[in-house]
């Protein structure tokens, strides 16, 4: 399946038909795309101390701030939200490879992003960036085809140093999934810390995997399987408050206008990968609260 959606974008991109882009010497190049091996180790070896000195759960406070949900190798999607906005800060909301036809020149241009402006442009983890996804999902092949199998420890050892989610101006938590089943508080999840190239903690593997419904109250069984839960209103409820926290903006399923509001406002969920049928859109938090765009109409 993974396979089949690779070829179809790269056919539908101008690539060859094994479904990624083809090498020519020091350069991996996709239509007009050009990316240097050199430059995807630069933009790793730039980005792993700025992300290192990073908290597990960032506090941001700024007048204004751009929620960036899954982008999936949607290149386009990063490239016109870094171009086009220019007050504030971004959030990205992890999920930046895996699926998507530049995996790859994604993930370079984000921590290209964060090195040259690391107080205004922030990389929270998503379940995607994990070694054990990557191997099933398609961004494990095209790092060993692309740039050799020994080059892809890189990344893993990357993922390591991502935050795990924020805090923006002390009201908005940040997270790709959603509450976690065995945290009170942001601050709990917090104190799990950082995880490794895959993660291990089940509060944090939660955060990253959960998922609200209205039709929960608590917390229930997750579709998804494995340790992953359903989460429902009076849960989101709880958690806010104890985190003296207004609303929670995340990101880990595709919505059908690229966002969705629930528990009356106290939730939504952003995504912004234009290749699952939807227009990406983006949150905005500002003086006047919450708002969205269309990444196409910024």
């Amino acid at each position: 399946m993974v396979g089949d959606l690779e070829t179809s974008y790269a056919l539908l991109y101008g690539c060859g038909e094994s479904g990624y882009p083809e090498i020519s010497g020091d350069h991996v190049s996709c239509g007009v795309l050009s990316l240097s091996l050199s430059r995807v180790k630069r933009a790793l070896e730039d980005a792993a101390p700025v992300l290192s000195a990073e908290s597990s759960i960032l506090e941001i406070d700024a007048r204004g701030a751009v929620i960036v949900g899954d982008t999936h190798g949607d290149l386009e999607t990063t490239e016109r939200v870094l171009d086009r906005i220019s007050r504030g800060v971004i959030v990205f909301l992890g999920d930046f490879v895996d699926r998507g036809p530049y995996q790859l020149e994604n993930i370079v241009r984000l921590l290209e992003a964060k090195a040259g402006e690391p107080g205004r442009v922030f990389l929270v983890r998503g379940n995607h960036e994990s070694r054990e996804m990557n191997m099933y999902y398609g961004f494990y092949d095209v790092v060993s085809r692309r740039l050799g199998s020994g080059f892809y420890g890189l990344f893993g050892r990357l993922y390591s140093t991502l935050p795990i989610g924020a805090v923006f101006s002390r009201s908005t938590i940040l997270l790709h999934g959603g509450v976690p089943e065995g945290a009170s508080s942001i601050g709990e999840v917090a104190s799990r810390g950082k995880q490794g190239e895959d993660v291990e903690d089940p509060v944090v593997f939660q955060a990253l995997w959960n998922d609200p419904r209205e039709w929960v109250e608590e917390f229930g069984p997750s579709p998804r399987g494995g340790f992953a839960r359903v989460f429902g209103r009076r849960a989101l409820e709880r958690f806010l408050e104890a985190s003296g926290c207004e609303r929670l903006v995340r990101a880990h399923e595709p919505v059908e206008n690229g966002v969705e509001a629930l528990f009356r406002g106290r939730l939504y969920t952003v995504f912004s990968c234009r290749f699952y049928g939807i227009r990406p859109a983006v949150v905005e938090i500002g003086a006047g609260g919450v708002s969205f765009s269309y990444v196409d109409d910024l």
